[in-house]
């Protein structure tokens, strides 16, 4: 239920109050950032059985099941999208079946109940143009004489609780309290049909001044105009904030971070009070969660993290790989370090046909490749009639187009997973969201027309049912396609239709300057003001570049060689490069590839999963194990390796230990090693 903060909460200045400086290695102030609340927080307490911190009371059978449903449809309490939102973020991130290790690799009991407190705030970000959400959870296994935060923060674009399952679990089951913060993205949807948006608890609201609502659109008059020229539209904060968060993904952990100790003194009253010299910090996150606690002990210049785990990160070195190289069984193997709009954009447009080329046999998504290859066959066309790819048959474009990724630095194992990345619409996804991010476009400037509206049977836009409408904040990623809402263009026609697919025209509109340099643009049809557009895409990736330098805390960095989203050559692979390179045995960042490693584990029992890959989670908890040890006990860390692992027959077959491979302090020839410029990853 929500109640009222402990008296000492009751005015924000008391939040904000710093400490003194202590003259140990690590900073006892509190104002490295600033964080000022905006409204009145909100308080929960769990008691561990009917709900609680981890499974929001559905445990493991529940988190395998339907849904939750609500007592009314339309009008959800708090506390049941709470419930819900869990369960999404659960099952969009992890395999909850046993066979997959959920209750053995994750734990004692896998989906355990955990009691405690809970504390959901929204934070100002510093600009004071927006805002974050914040949670802290606070175990009652909590000791103030032993005490231990992990900082985390949400993957891809989700809600809050989309670091639960992964990072946040480990903290809970270990007695940790745990900060969350969804790095200024999240479930922040305006829907301009009903005019109203979601506060940060998943209610609806129709005030545009509420403190607690994640994003309301800026008051002007060509958003009017946008409107009604685009009937059903909905706004997503990622893309239409104007805020470019990537950039200051580090700035929300470190801010997250700050309100965590205030909250917790305030609500424990421990004497001394806590603070970030006498407590175990450690930050740790998955995909853009990775990149996000990357980024803040980049920016933590106080020292209050003492390590961090990054998996899979979202590390973006645009520009800091100049004269690196990467090699592995012997060969180079393309590009590195490429910015995640070239790579996306990439993809967006060779993809759909390279995924037709006989030498990447689909793993997954197998049989949907059959229906659907006559219009990928026609993509290759369209391609080719646009002097993209050399003339020929489809075969012949195929694998040209399969070249051209492969020159970018795209492993083939990420490759293999084409036909599922081009079903689940990866790519357009993310180049309308990520373009209009970095570009800091306005929402009624939707980049190369794209915008983002539920659809009708026929494909083109219609308003949110009133159900879906108050499910959006539990059942949404925070990224269309997603809750309903899908991606809308316009066609020749003028009318606007479902675009999850895109088309060859769109994907040459968002491709980066690279691909467009190596054809004859006069014989494009490229809307006018699209060089203009490119050139804030660029200034925004410019503005998100990372140091690779971490400073000399211990740092693991952990990647599936066959991801398929966040490519390991322009990412963790080129992290490392460039940390060897600018510091060499300076920092203790150790990075580790897993051979059968991809993106999505949630994805695991799917068909043409199970036999080819293994999961990334199990590596978390023990990657959460590695650091404990080295931070508590001073056990060094194991040096920078592959991970041997092996997929098992299906997914029926439960995994074991052999599975999932082993850290070894002597790892031999899978040594991952830096020399003279070149990375060496042993193939």
């Amino acid at each position: 239920m929500r109640g009222t903060i402990h008296a000492v909460l009751a005015a924000a200045a008391l939040v904000l109050a710093g400490c003194a400086t202590g003259t140990t290695g690590k900073s006892m102030s509190l104002e490295q950032v600033p964080a000022e609340l905006s409204g009145e927080p909100l308080r929960y307490e769990f008691d561990g059985v009917s709900d609680d911190l981890l499974t929001a009371g559905l445990g493991a059978d529940g988190l395998r099941g339907p849904p939750p449903g609500f007592s009314n449809p339309l009008r959800p309490t708090a506390l049941e999208l709470r419930r819900r939102g869990i369960y999404t973020a659960y099952r969009g991130l992890v395999d909850v079946t046993e066979a997959g290790g959920f209750g053995r690799f994750f734990g004692p009991s896998g989906g355990q109940k955990v009691a405690g407190r809970e504390y959901l705030l929204a934070v100002k970000t510093p600009d004071g143009a927006s805002t974050t959400t914040v949670l802290l959870q606070i175990p009652t296994t909590f000791d103030v004489a032993n005490p231990c935060l992990v900082a985390v923060a949400s993957s891809g674009s989700r809600g809050i609780y989309g670091a639960l399952p992964t990072a946040g679990e480990w903290g809970l089951r270990h007695g940790c309290a745990v900060v969350h913060t969804d790095k200024g993205t999240g479930i922040g949807v305006w829907d301009l049909d009903r005019g109203r948006g979601y506060r940060i608890d998943g209610t609806v609201t129709e005030d545009a001044a509420d403190p607690l609502l994640t994003y309301a659109p800026p008051a002007d008059a060509k958003l009017a105009t946008f409107a009604q020229a685009n009937p059903h539209s909905l706004l997503f904060k990622h893309a239409s904030s104007m805020q470019n968060p990537e950039a200051d993904w580090g700035t929300y952990v470190l801010q997250a971070i700050r309100v965590a100790f205030e909250l917790l003194n305030a609500d424990l009253q421990p004497k001394p009070r806590l603070r970030p010299d006498t407590t175990l910090v450690i930050a740790a996150g998955i995909s853009n969660g990775g990149a996000s606690v990357l980024r803040a002990i980049e920016k933590d210049k106080a020292g209050w993290i003492d390590g961090a785990i990054a998996l899979e990160p979202n590390a973006i070195l645009h520009g800091r790989t100049a004269g690196l190289a990467i090699e592995s069984g012997g060969r180079r193997t393309g590009d590195l370090g490429i910015g995640l709009y070239d790579y996306t954009g990439l993809h967006l447009l060779y993809q759909p046909c390279a995924m037709l080329a006989e030498k990447d046999s689909p793993v997954a998504f197998a049989a949907a490749l059959a229906p659907a290859r006559p219009k990928h066959e026609q993509w290759c066309r369209d391609l080719q009639a646009r002097g993209f790819l050399p003339a020929g048959d489809v075969a012949t474009a195929a694998n040209a187009a399969r070249e051209k990724l492969r020159a970018a630095g795209i492993l083939d194992e990420g490759l293999r997973l084409g036909a599922f990345n081009v079903a689940a619409t990866l790519w357009p996804a993310l180049t309308v969201t990520y373009s209009a991010a970095y570009a800091r476009l306005p929402p009624w400037e939707p980049p190369c027309g794209v915008s983002f509206a539920a659809v009708d049977p026929t494909g083109r836009p219609r308003r949110l049912t009133d159900e879906e409408s108050v499910r959006l904040f539990a059942d949404g990623s925070g990224i269309a396609p997603t809750g309903g809402a899908m991606l809308v263009a316009k066609g020749a026609d003028g009318e606007r239709r479902f675009a999850n697919d895109g088309t060859v025209d769109l994907a040459i509109c968002y491709a980066p300057d690279r691909v467009l340099a190596e054809v004859d643009r006069s014989t494009l049809s490229l809307p006018a003001d699209r060089d203009a557009f490119m050139a804030r895409v660029r200034a925004g990736q410019d503005a998100i570049a990372m140091s690779a330098q971490p400073g000399n805390r211990p740092v693991i960095v952990l990647h599936g060689r066959s991801d398929g989203l966040i490519p390991v050559n322009h990412s963790s692979r080129a992290y490392y490069a460039v940390n060897q390179r600018d510091r060499g045995s300076r920092d203790e960042l150790r990075y580790y590839e897993l051979q059968h490693g991809q993106h999505f584990d949630a994805f695991l029992p799917l068909p043409g999963f199970a036999e080819h890959y293994v999961p990334m989670q199990a590596w978390m908890s023990r990657a959460f194990d590695a650091m404990f040890a080295r931070l508590k006990q001073g056990t060094p860390l194991p040096p920078s390796q592959v991970l041997r692992s092996k997929p098992r027959p299906s997914a029926a077959v439960p995994y074991d230990d052999s599975n999932l491979g082993q850290l070894r302090s002597n790892p031999g020839t899978d040594a991952i090693r830096f020399e003279n410029g070149t990375l060496h990853v042993p193939d």
